[in-house]
């Protein structure tokens, strides 16, 4: 069962690897050696990144795309990827047909680049970091699952925090000293708030290492995690793999919250304590 199941994976990956690469040669044009249909490639690469990333997500879950939000009052860039509770995630679109996600109800968010330059990479890090922060700032977080008695800590507990991850072609740049980078990069942003996983097709994986083993989380128990760097080496497959393995356990453990609408709808009569009642 274990050859089976590494060997579809690595059909996959070999499939996603391809289909990534070769995307920009049916949305550039020769002569003026430039992309045609900006929108539509991007759609078209975050196809495949979804479609390799549901061979490792928890079919429970959902893909989509668009905005975050929360109760209070914020909301995040434009997302390439969002990973969230269908059965417990209301839809919210506007008239141009945009859609709007409670953050309660995500469990991990993507951005989806090709050949990035530092100056788009520190941009990309620092719009997730912005999303991490998001989910500190709920009026009443209620959590559906796991079924639990604990309170909602997401500074202490890594699971009641978003997942977020980055894909991309290739790091467009001396990332060389990229390790010992980061600190400068995130500035005063908590580490809690950093990256999970930097995933690029040609340099390897970022990821974190804990003393012991590699890791997908910035901080283990209070304490910040070394950032490392894991390349192909002997075999291609092992960032693929890693990353596989770290996003389906992530994906799989993130703490569910409840959605409570009457939140996102100012002064109401009853409020949250419906909420409340109806789960107690």
């Amino acid at each position: 069962m274990v050859a089976i199941f590494e060997n579809l994976l690595t059909q996959k990956i070999d499939k996603f690897i391809r289909e990534f690469k070769e995307s920009k040669i049916l949305f550039f044009d020769e002569t003026r050696q430039q992309l045609i249909h900006p929108g539509e490639y991007g759609i078209y690469r975050e196809r495949i990144c979804r479609e390799f990333l549901k061979n490792i997500v928890p079919s429970k879950f959902y893909f989509g795309s668009g905005f975050v939000i929360n109760t209070s009052n914020e909301v995040s860039t434009q997302c390439d990827i969002i990973i969230y509770d269908s059965q417990n995630t209301p839809l919210i679109q506007d008239d141009e047909l945009q859609t709007f996600y409670p953050i309660e109800s995500i469990v991990s968010v993507g951005e989806i680049k090709s050949r990035v330059s530092k100056t788009i990479f520190i941009d990309a890090l620092k719009k997730l970091s912005n999303i991490k922060k998001m989910r500190e700032n709920i009026k009443t977080p209620v959590i559906l699952y796991p079924i639990t008695q604990r309170p909602y800590d997401p500074k202490n507990y890594l699971y009641d925090q978003i997942f977020t991850f980055l894909i991309c072609e290739k790091l467009d740049f001396n990332f060389s000293n990229i390790l010992q980078e980061f600190d400068t990069i995130y500035g005063e942003i908590s580490p809690y708030h950093r990256h999970n996983l930097i995933l690029s097709i040609e340099d390897g994986l970022l990821c974190y290492y804990d003393g012991v083993k590699t890791m997908m989380y910035p901080i283990i128990k209070n304490k910040s995690c070394k950032n490392r760097l894991v390349v192909s080496g002997e075999n291609k497959y092992t960032p693929f793999k890693l990353f596989a393995s770290y996003t389906f356990l992530a994906t799989s453990s993130t703490t569910v919250l409840y959605p409570e609408v009457t939140d996102y709808m100012g002064s109401i009569e009853g409020g949250s304590n419906y909420t409340q009642d109806k789960l107690e």
